[in-house]
């Protein structure tokens, strides 16, 4: 969704973003994506993975390991108190997530629930990383973007907290009109 905002959010560093291969393979390779987002292979040169995450070495062995286990032994979600049911990518992420100490934004809830619960890692919001950009003055609102959030709800995107839309109305002084 951000990438359409910020084209640069995964080349330039002071956009304080990184994505990983495996998140990369599956925008360009999924159905799902492909489905939702036709203008992704757009930004192809744009949507790159950092070299400096690796899903190799000690560390991040030990966090994928460590992520196996809790959900082997029947990791279940005390909100929807069922399993995680996290597929083989999504264990890798919570892997980068947890051995690099990143921060994550992400719309799958499984993922979300998960590293909250079991990691005490919050889910940032496409909208309070906009607000970050704004804030920062990486960009600067005007109606383009406001046409790219309007597609932000006709693609069924899922609703963006509410302290975050009031953080973007004092920022931008327009009412935020997405999910």
């Amino acid at each position: 969704m951000l990438i359409r905002i910020a084209p640069d959010m995964f080349t330039d560093e002071r956009f304080d973003c990184v994505t990983v291969q495996e998140v990369c393979g599956e925008i360009f390779r999924t159905q799902r994506f492909k489905t939702k987002y036709p203008w992704r292979s757009d930004y192809k040169d744009k949507i790159r993975s950092s070299n400096s995450l690796k899903n190799t070495g000690d560390d991040f062995e030990i966090h994928l390991e460590a992520i196996r286990r809790l959900l082997d032994s029947g990791g279940i979600s005390f909100k929807t108190g069922k399993a995680f049911g996290l597929s083989f990518v999504d264990k890798k992420i919570a892997a980068y997530v947890t051995a690099y100490k990143l921060d994550i934004s992400s719309t799958d809830n499984s993922l979300i629930d998960f590293l909250e619960q079991e990691f005490d890692k919050k889910n940032k919001s496409p909208l309070a990383i906009l607000n970050d950009w704004i804030r920062g003055g990486l960009i600067s609102w005007n109606e383009d973007i406001q046409k790219i959030i309007e597609d932000w709800e006709k693609n069924g995107e899922p609703v963006q907290p509410t302290k975050d839309k009031k953080d973007f109305l004092k920022l931008t002084g327009v009412k935020y009109t997405g999910p």
